[in-house]
């Protein structure tokens, strides 16, 4: 089964506003897989059109800048949560005879829960790979005291029998080892 990675909105526009570095060098490593095993990637940038106030505004050019290296991959642009909002993602997925995508990046509780339901109901097998999926929001954000909404929204996706969730380590030991 062909796989693709798709790493959403790891912009300077989010990465900058609080520490995200642990789940960034878990994205990293997923790249790093990737590369290894020969399987696409795709990196998705979000440009907010309309919001002078977001930090991904068009206009704001510095923070709009992905911040792991990009390599030769393509790089796709999206103003809305689906990473399939822009239609040229489905297209090369099928013109790279992808079946199961892999989800990682930012924000989980928008760019990556949308893309993954989203690619689940276009007919792909998906799996968000949970610690390499963040948030710059917190607890304090939707005024949720406890809140970890990366878990929150990964065991949502897991329950629902249709996306897989795994972390880094269990990704590694099913598709890496056994490749």
């Amino acid at each position: 089964m062909n796989k693709a990675l798709i790493v959403l909105d790891v912009q300077h526009g989010l990465t900058s506003l609080r520490d995200v570095s642990a789940t960034l060098e878990k994205i990293e490593s997923v790249i790093h897989v990737f590369e290894k095993m020969n399987w696409p990637v795709v990196f998705i940038k979000h440009v907010d059109e309309h919001h002078e106030e977001s930090s991904l505004y068009r206009g704001k050019t510095e923070n709009l800048e992905i911040v792991v290296d990009t390599r030769q991959y393509p790089v796709l642009v999206k103003n809305k949560p689906s990473a399939f909002s822009n239609s040229e993602l489905k297209r090369w997925l099928l013109d790279q005879q992808v079946e199961h995508v892999f989800i990682t990046g930012f924000n989980m509780e928008y760019c990556c829960l949308f893309t993954a339901i989203t690619a689940e109901h276009e007919g792909f097998n998906v799996t968000l790979i949970e610690d390499a999926a963040g948030t710059v929001n917190t607890a304090d954000t939707y005024e949720m005291e406890g809140l970890d909404i990366p878990d929150f929204i990964g065991s949502i996706l897991n329950w629902s029998g249709c996306i897989e969730v795994l972390y880094t380590d269990e990704f590694m030991d099913r598709f890496v080892q056994n490749s």
